[in-house]
């Protein structure tokens, strides 16, 4: 039996419920790997799936000063990634490089993150994994490093714990018996309970697992005294300690409950493993769960306002925008996907099968606080295409029109599916694509640079993916293209005048301001020139230079170099928007005023549109021939 045969029972998989292995079983994918093959280089790799290895052997390390320290193997059984999925933002801790021909089983980061979330005793695993690690100095220097790195920082580890957990104890006596303890507990849905001596001094600490397998175990009566089962000395840290210490404590001291003091040195709450987890995604899945279980469009009106509140503290404490962005992106697929069901059950049945495209930054995962709706429906092509066409159009004005009360605003351009130009059969798309690519006239570049960032959001996706195949095979069918969407691509230069002095608009009410957006078109058109030219089907920018890296069009440096850019840019991006919704009490906006920046972010500015001219110079020369 291979060890994707028996997956479903290797730990930690071996915890779920066998109700659920099925499904998790049918989730897993082989992937081979050939000798010396470099799967994941750290601080620089993302991390899209959990591996475990089934055959082979595996090398990992961490890198430092061109020493490999923090050196292991990988053996079949052994899984990789999950850490960095769970608590480095999906971007790898340390290399990993197969020594040998090698077959991984792997599981995608979006199901593995479900377990995690839906099954504690999973989670468990990668969070004692996490534990250990931190107890080696270096590993714990590495990641100290990455939160002083503000760029690359893990924002929710530099947080006070205070704001992590609710004030909310429950005590008792050495004397009370277990069994009223646990009532005490499941009353004020605690997972911990606190003991106190005669002086009225907290002892000692019982949590849930300690009744688990003390109690439950039969190894002590629920008669006898809470004392005979609890945990002494207690383990404490202040509320002004970053949740990054509390992690240490509770792995030196292999606890997963501390309780918090506050600055009168009393204790004030108790804070668990899991409260340190789930609290980094909490707020955002709680709204996306809002979303999700709605009954009517009035429960999820203007969800987007609320979805700005939420970003303000994240964002203010340098959250990696990435992170922002596709919790953003989530969030709109989530309220699209209520609001089409919603639209389903008023126009009834379809016709035939369907998908729901969202383009732009939308298709790109790549939201911001300006949220305006692009959008298109494609259907299967049937025998009585009038009925199809008449029952999705209106279709599509219920979608468009409901999403509008959630908070999107409808796109001025009119590229939404409530336009019946953008409501079609996939022929017709196909027909759009064809011409789009064959005849590159200004019109057919606008429409290309919009809607081939397409991504299918609901319904039928084997349609979205039939025409994403298309326009592949149409692109490779014609290079031309390539070189005219360069062209086009290449009027909007950077802001940088010759002398190095920032451009700024010279008319209307953004005289003096530097547009945000228009500066980082640059980097968006790279990538899209370069995935399309490299047969890539995501439509995500990073995702893109990721994906371009691996191939070898882009060294490492240049890829750290873009991919910091295009972080700090839409930083500045977020904090503008921020700023004018907080603070101005305006509607966000794109445009900042250099003379409020630091000589720093000047700097900065510069340096990243020279490196933007570097970039297209590079699609010249290589796209047209030219420079």
């Amino acid at each position: 039996m291979t060890l994707f045969q028996k997956k479903s029972r290797l730990f930690p998989f071996s915890v779920l419920p066998k109700a659920d292995e099925k499904e998790v079983f049918n989730a897993f994918a082989y992937e081979k790997y050939s000798k010396h093959t470099v799967l994941f280089e750290q601080e620089l790799t993302r991390v899209e799936k959990l591996y475990i290895l089934s055959k082979g052997l595996g090398h990992y390390c961490f890198e430092e000063r061109n020493t490999k320290i923090l050196n292991g193997k990988l053996n079949p059984g052994d899984n990789f990634g999950g850490i960095s999925i769970l608590f480095n933002e999906g971007i790898s801790i340390r290399s990993l490089e197969v020594l040998e021909d090698s077959v991984f089983v792997t599981l995608g980061a979006d199901i593995f993150l479900s377990l995690c979330r839906n099954y504690p005793a999973f989670q468990d695993h990668f969070t004692a994994e996490f534990g250990k690690c931190m107890l080696n100095k270096a590993f714990a220097g590495i990641m100290a490093r990455q939160i002083r790195d503000k760029e690359f920082s893990l924002p929710f580890f530099n947080r006070p714990i205070s704001s992590v957990f609710k004030p909310n104890i429950s005590t008792c006596t050495r004397e009370t018996p277990i069994e009223e303890a646990a009532v005490r507990m499941s009353r004020n849905n605690a997972s911990a309970i606190l003991i106190k001596n005669e002086e009225q001094t907290i002892e000692g600490i019982v949590t849930d697992a300690d009744l688990k397998h003390k109690v439950v175990t039969g190894r002590h009566e629920p008669s006898e005294p809470i004392s005979a089962v609890m945990s002494s000395p207690l383990i404490s840290i202040s509320a002004d300690a970053q949740v990054f210490e509390a992690f240490l404590t509770m792995h030196s001291h292999d606890k997963r409950h501390i309780a918090v003091y506050g600055r009168s040195g009393d204790v004030t709450g108790i804070i668990s493993q899991k409260d340190l987890i789930s609290a980094q995604t909490e707020s955002a899945y709680l709204l996306i769960k809002t979303a999700m279980s709605a009954r009517s469009v009035k429960e999820i009106e203007n969800i987007h306002s609320k979805l700005e509140k939420m970003l303000f503290d994240p964002l203010r404490n340098g959250a990696n925008p990435e992170y922002i962005t596709r919790l953003i992106s989530a969030c709109s697929d989530a309220v699209i996907n209520r609001i089409i069901h919603f639209s389903l059950e008023k126009a009834g049945p379809p016709p035939c099968r369907f998908a729901f495209l969202t383009m732009g930054s939308e298709g790109r995962e790549e939201q911001t606080l300006i949220s305006d709706q692009d959008n298109a429906i494609v259907f299967e092509d049937t025998k009585d295409p009038e009925n199809a066409k008449a029952y999705f159009d209106g279709l599509a004005v219920l979608i468009c029109d409901q999403l509008d009360m959630a908070g999107y605003s409808f796109c001025k351009g009119g590229n939404m599916a409530k336009n019946p130009k953008w409501c079609q059969p996939l022929s017709q798309w196909k027909t759009y694509f064809n011409a789009w690519i064959r005849t590159s006239n200004p019109e057919n570049l606008l429409y290309s640079s919009i809607f081939f960032d397409f991504r299918g959001t609901f319904g039928d996706i084997l349609l979205s993916d039939e025409l994403k195949q298309f326009l592949m095979h149409a692109i490779n069918g014609w290079p031309g293209f390539l070189r005219h969407l360069t062209e086009n691509a290449l009027y909007y230069k950077p802001p940088i005048g010759m002398f190095g002095k920032l451009l700024v608009e010279t008319a209307g009410d953004e005289k003096g301001y530097l547009d945000l957006k228009s500066a980082m078109l640059p980097i968006i058109d790279f990538s899209r020139i370069y995935a399309l030219k490299n047969g890539i089907s995501q439509t995500n920018t990073l995702t893109r230079l990721f994906r371009l890296y691996t191939r070898h069009a882009l060294t490492g440096k240049e890829y750290m170099d873009i991919v910091r850019g295009y972080n700090y840019l839409m930083q500045l991006r977020f904090m503008r928007q921020i700023t004018t919704i907080m603070d101005e009490q305006k509607k966000p906006d794109n445009f900042i005023n250099p003379r409020n920046l630091s000589s720093i972010d000047h700097i900065l500015l510069k340096e990243i549109f020279r490196l933007i001219e570097k970039l297209q110079q590079k699609l010249e020369l290589e796209f047209t021939g030219s420079i």
